[in-house]
Parts: structure tokens; C-alpha cells; sequence
């Protein structure tokens, strides 16, 4: 089987984009697709492009977290009127609170995530993500020919534009974590943008981008006393590294690392000013499975960027249950 995961950018769309998009990404035979950035816009010209190449069955957030909130809010409205049947204000006020719970300041309500695929899909619940803007996240289970297999498709915001901006990437990142840091009996795969890391050397070590947390000399955490944005830095450190190598623990571990190793030098995100920025490059995008998905494959389209798609490569894995 074939997985390709891709941030599909959110500034190159339209009809014309959209086709070009699913036909060079379709060129390649997947048979799970996982792209983020997609506009409410373009989503229905996605659903369209991908079945006409066979990718039949579809789930986005931007509709399973309109669904799970409507279905939340209505039960919550239920246990506000049985609390507070003879007090209007206070049940206005409390309707005031959950409405700001369920649409947080700056979420982006138009951008999302989906999934493709050849095979039927089962939607999980995106409220199960303890993650700020919830349609960053989509989450299914396919059902291959081989067995089941649980796919959750990410889109970690930028931290660029805010101090708000860097708190919402890093929860964001916990987020993932304390969902995924958990034994499945169904095998699993995570895939998607997570902005991180910093870097990665052929040692092994991974940098994050909060490079200040680290202490001189070996790359090791702050210590947890010393605060940023009102969090222990050790906090923000392992917001990163936690999803980048954490979830090893819990068997998923970066396939491309895993089969490569971190002597290869590879990217998936650049500067749109040409190769002379190829060391600015970061390795953003990334695919995490299950051992017993036996992965066999995994490399970095770069073609899909080089056409001019997205500022994004994508990422394929091949696999074999």
C-alpha cells in the first residue's frame, strides 16, 4: 500500500490548482492520500479530482468538527437547562462561555485537513484532540483489505505572526502527544506538517526550534523553573520532541528516519528564492507508523514543489501489512 501525505498550500488555489494538484500527486498510485491547508473553498473541488482517480471514500475536519460541536453544544445545552431551569441570565451567560470554548479566538474556520482513500473510511471524533483550532486535525480509520489501520492527518500552525501564534503551535504539539502517547490495538499512522524541527544532525540529535531552553554543551532540557510566554521552557522543548521522537515509545516512530537514518540530508519545506536556500530548508513534513505496518519506503516528492504546487514536498510511504 501507498500513503502520501502533503501540505497542499493554502495560497495556490483555485479550479485550475486543484486539478493540477490531485493529477501530479495521482501520478504517483496512492492509495491513502492526507492533505492539509485545504480550504473550505476548494474542498469540494478536491472530493471531485480525487474520485475521479479512485480515492472513493473522504473525510475533512472542516466538516467532522462542525458535526462534533453541533452534537456537543446541544448536549451541553441540555445539562445547562437542567442546572439553571428558573435562571435566564446565568444560563445567557453560560451559553456566552460555551460558545467561546467552541470557537476560540483566531481559528482559522475555513482551513483544514482530509483523507482519501481507496478503501471505506470510519471518522473518528476530532473533538478527542486537546488541541486549540480543531480542524488542524482529521482523523480515520481505513478499512485496507489486510486489516484496519488508524490514520490521523496533522497540521501544526506556524508559530510566525505573534506570541499567540507560538502558543498555539506548541499546544497544538502537546496536543498530538497526549492523544497518540497511548498502546493501540489497531495499528497506526501520523502524518502530516508539524512546522519542526529546527534541524536534525547526522548524529542523531534533533534540534528544536526553542534552541534558547538548551543549556550549553550538551543538548539537554532548561531547567523547568525558567519561563516563557508564562510556561516552563522544558515545556516548550518538549512540545517539539516529544511528537518528533516521544512517540517512538509508543510505536510510532518516524518511518523516513527509521529506514535512512539521520545521515540523510532531506527537506520538505524551502524558500521559494531558489537553491541558493537550500540550506534554510527544513524537514517539516513527516509519516510516524506502526512496526507492524512494515513500512518499506519513504522519500520526499519534490517534484510537487518544484512544479510551483506548494512550498511543501510531500512525503510517500510504502507499506506492506
Amino acid at each position: 500500500m501507498r500513503l502520501i501525505s502533503w501540505n497542499v498550500d493554502l495560497f495556490r488555489s483555485g479550479p485550475k490548482s486543484v486539478e493540477k494538484k490531485v493529477e501530479a500527486v495521482c501520478q504517483h498510485s496512492p492509495d491513502i492520500v492526507a492533505f492539509q491547508e485545504v480550504t473550505d473553498r476548494d474542498l469540494p473541488l478536491f472530493r471531485e479530482e480525487l474520485e475521479n482517480y479512485g480515492l472513493l471514500y473522504i473525510v475533512d475536519s472542516l466538516a467532522l468538527v462542525e458535526i462534533a460541536r453541533v452534537a456537543y453544544m446541544a448536549e451541553r445545552l441540555n445539562d445547562l437547562r437542567a442546572r439553571n431551569p428558573s435562571d435566564p441570565f446565568q444560563f445567557a451567560y453560560s451559553i456566552s462561555r460555551l460558545s467561546e470554548q467552541c470557537s476560540p479566538f483566531g481559528e482559522p474556520k475555513d482551513l483544514g485537513c482530509l483523507i482519501a482513500s481507496r478503501y471505506p473510511l470510519t471518522p473518528l471524533n476530532p473533538l478527542d484532540f486537546d488541541v486549540p483550532w480543531k480542524q488542524q486535525v482529521v482523523s480515520a480509520v481505513v478499512s485496507a483489505p489486510r486489516g484496519e489501520i488508524e490514520v490521523h492527518n496533522v497540521h501544526v500552525p506556524t508559530a510566525i505572526g505573534g506570541r499567540r501564534n507560538e502558543i498555539v503551535k506548541a499546544e497544538t504539539l502537546v496536543g498530538i502527544y497526549q492523544r497518540l502517547a497511548v498502546r493501540s490495538a489497531r495499528p497506526r499512522i501520523l502524518c502530516g506538517d508539524l512546522h519542526s524541527p529546527e534541524a536534525e544532525l547526522p548524529d542523531g540529535t534533533i534540534v528544536p526550534f526553542y534552541r534558547d531552553i538548551l543549556q550549553d554543551g550538551p543538548l539537554t532540557a532548561a531547567s523547568g523553573s525558567e519561563e516563557y510566554l508564562g510556561r516552563p521552557r522544558k515545556w516548550w522543548y518538549n512540545a517539539e520532541m516529544n511528537v518528533l521522537c516521544g512517540l517512538a515509545r509508543y510505536d510510532l516512530p518516524d518511518v523516513f528516519r527509521r529506514l535512512h537514518g539521520y545521515r540523510a540530508r532531506e527537506y520538505s519545506w524551502c524558500p521559494d528564492r531558489g537553491p541558493e536556500d537550500v540550506p534554510k530548508c527544513k524537514r517539516y513534513d513527516h509519516i510516524f507508523a506502526s512496526a507492524s505496518l512494515n513500512p518499506t519506503a519513504c522519500w520526499y516528492l519534490h517534484d510537487l514543489r518544484g512544479q510551483g504546487l506548494s512550498d511543501h514536498s510531500g512525503v510517500l510511504m510504502d507499506f506492506d501489512p
